[in-house]
């Protein structure tokens, strides 16, 4: 009896020592760097919200994803049309009700050098900016509790999110928002 407790508790000291040992990142996106033209200025990345890969192609998912509007017929594709520059062809957009608005979805290029956004400039940061046309009644006319539970039904989505962030929940209306920068930033 005394022998195996003689051999227990150094494994016991063993095994505590071990787990206090640095933590290792579980998640780690790879990074990319932004190329260029060298008269270009340094663009604004926030600090919080890097370019990744994982990033990017969680933003292309949700840029032609029409589960993003309220009846799943509308993408953000849609109006930004990749055919025309990611620009809508014609003088006003239509939403997913039949409405016609009153302005043409922006081309989205060069999105890096921007500091306003929507035609009136009322955003000043793509992250704010995206949020909007997604409960826009005359845009994708739905509402982000329903989109976020539309895209966590999906495996595909729970895979891209994870990669993207690490998360165990990581399905939420402020991930969403973060990686529309990566993809926009890079057209």
């Amino acid at each position: 009896m005394k022998k195996s407790r003689l051999i227990l508790v150094p494994l016991v000291f063993l095994f505590i020592a071990a787990s206090c040992g640095p933590d290792e990142p579980l998640h780690n996106p790879t990074p990319l760097s932004l190329v260029y033209p060298s008269h270009f200025p340094t663009p604004d990345i926030p600090a919080d919200n890097p370019l990744t890969a994982e990033g990017v192609k969680l933003g292309r998912h949700l840029f032609f994803d029409p589960r993003l509007s309220g009846d799943n017929s509308q993408s953000c594709g849609s109006c930004h049309s990749q055919e025309h520059g990611f620009a809508e062809p014609f003088q006003y957009s239509t939403g997913i009700d039949g409405i016609t608005g009153s302005v043409n979805a922006m081309v989205l290029t060069n999105m890096a050098w921007q500091d306003f956004f929507f035609w009136d400039g009322r955003e000043n940061s793509l992250e704010d900016q995206v949020q909007d046309p997604v409960v826009n009644p005359i845009e994708m006319h739905a509402q982000w509790p329903d989109v976020i539970a539309k895209l966590a039904q999906d495996p595909t989505y729970v895979e891209l999110f994870a990669d993207a962030f690490g998360t165990d929940d990581p399905i939420t209306r402020q991930h969403t928002r973060k990686h529309w920068l990566s993809m926009f930033v890079l057209w």
